[in-house]
C-alpha cells in the first residue's frame, strides 16, 4: 500500500466534526496547575462511595441536588471545580461529611 493510498483508507474514518481533545487537555492541565483537580478527584470517590452504600444512582443523586444528570457524571469523573455550595448539597443530599474541618 502506498502513503497515498493509506491516507485516502484513513481519511474515510476521520469526523466531520473537529476534535476537542486539544481544549480538554489544556483544561485539565490548567486544572491541575490550580490543584483543585486532586481534590474534587478525592469528592467524587467520597461520593461515588456514598452513592454505592446507599443504593444511589446517578439519577436520583441528580434529582436530589436539582442538576442535570450530565453534571453527575462529570463530578463522578473528578472533573468539577466545586463551590463550597455545591459541596453542602452533594453532603445534604448524601447524609455524608465530605469535608472534614475543624474550628479552633
Amino acid at each position: 500500500m502506498t502513503q497515498q493510498e493509506a491516507i485516502l483508507r484513513l481519511s474515510r474514518y476521520q469526523s466531520d466534526s473537529p476534535s476537542a481533545w486539544r481544549d480538554e487537555e489544556e483544561k485539565r492541565m490548567s486544572a491541575k496547575k490550580q490543584g483543585w483537580l486532586k481534590y474534587s478527584r478525592k469528592i467524587a470517590i467520597k461520593v461515588a462511595l456514598a452513592m454505592q452504600n446507599q443504593n444511589i444512582s446517578c439519577q436520583d443523586l441528580a434529582q436530589r441536588i436539582n442538576r442535570p444528570i450530565s453534571y453527575v457524571s462529570n463530578l463522578l469523573k473528578g472533573e468539577i471545580n466545586f463551590s463550597l455550595d455545591e459541596i453542602c448539597e452533594l453532603e445534604n443530599a448524601l447524609n455524608v461529611a465530605i469535608l472534614q474541618y475543624e474550628f479552633a
